[in-house]
């Protein structure tokens, strides 16, 4: 019996480093819920940002934390000749999330590199995440409307008048939701890679606004994202690469 050793194969220890990657991103967001319900005034896109570490478990398997704060403000006014009517919503929270995802395209570390041209290394990464989080929020909601209502006056006659109607309502403390993501990746260096994630966080909460009206608040957001990924070297990514390969990667 006898043993070969390949000048490729590395029998060091593994280094659970390179399957630790750190993210940062900048984006849009949506609030809805029940003050939804009144307009679309109360559901403009805003500009969102978060940060996140993933650990990727193995090329199918990895787990995102991703934390962020967010504010969340809309404003409505009835017009048609009642200037001080208008309604308003005003909230902030923090909030985090840790997601299981599933890699439905694998994500192969750059350091572990084929030896064929017909089998390269795969730099695109397409996946789909589930997971739970928790957000400590305070938020608050005030309206001022007028309605219209019909009476009889003193000579049996109907008349229409108008009256104000007041309402406010705030919440506060920690609302717990459901995170789903899917998204995509590409790994355009050993170390660097650039994401697109398409989030949709569900709360079980159903006064972020200051409102309980039986309709969940939810948040939806896009985000572009920069990864930085540890313990890729760039001469280890070569080792084992054909010429060709290597001429192709200058």
């Amino acid at each position: 019996m006898s043993a070969q050793g390949y000048y490729w194969k590395n029998a060091g220890k593994k280094k659970y480093i390179q399957n630790l990657t750190v993210d940062a991103g900048l984006g849009l967001r949506m609030y809805s819920g029940d003050i939804q319900q009144r307009g679309s005034l109360f559901n403009p896109m805003k500009l969102a940002y978060g940060l996140g570490v993933r650990y990727q478990a193995n090329e199918r398997f990895g787990f995102a934390l991703n934390g962020a704060g967010r504010g969340y403000k809309g404003t409505a006014e009835q017009g048609a000749g009642f200037p001080d009517a208008m309604e308003e919503m005003n909230g902030k929270l923090w909030e985090g999330n840790l997601t299981v995802q599933f890699s439905i395209l694998k994500w192969t570390d750059f350091t572990k590199r084929q030896f064929t041209d017909r089998d390269p290394v795969t730099k695109g990464n397409v996946f789909i995440g589930v997971g739970g989080g928790a957000a400590l929020f305070n938020g608050s909601y005030s309206s001022l409307r007028y309605a219209t209502a019909t009476a009889l006056d003193v000579l049996g006659n109907d008349s229409n008048y108008t009256y104000p109607v007041s309402t406010s309502g705030s919440g506060s403390g920690f609302g717990f939701y459901v995170p789903i993501v899917f998204g995509a990746r590409y790994r355009f260096d050993p170390m660097w890679s650039l994401g697109v994630e398409m989030n949709y966080h569900m709360y079980f909460s159903d006064n972020l606004d200051g409102l309980e009206r039986g309709k969940k608040d939810a948040m939806s957001l896009f985000m572009l994202k920069l990864g930085y990924t540890f313990g890729q070297n760039k001469k280890k990514a070569n080792i084992g690469k054909t010429p060709n390969q290597k001429r192709k990667g200058k």
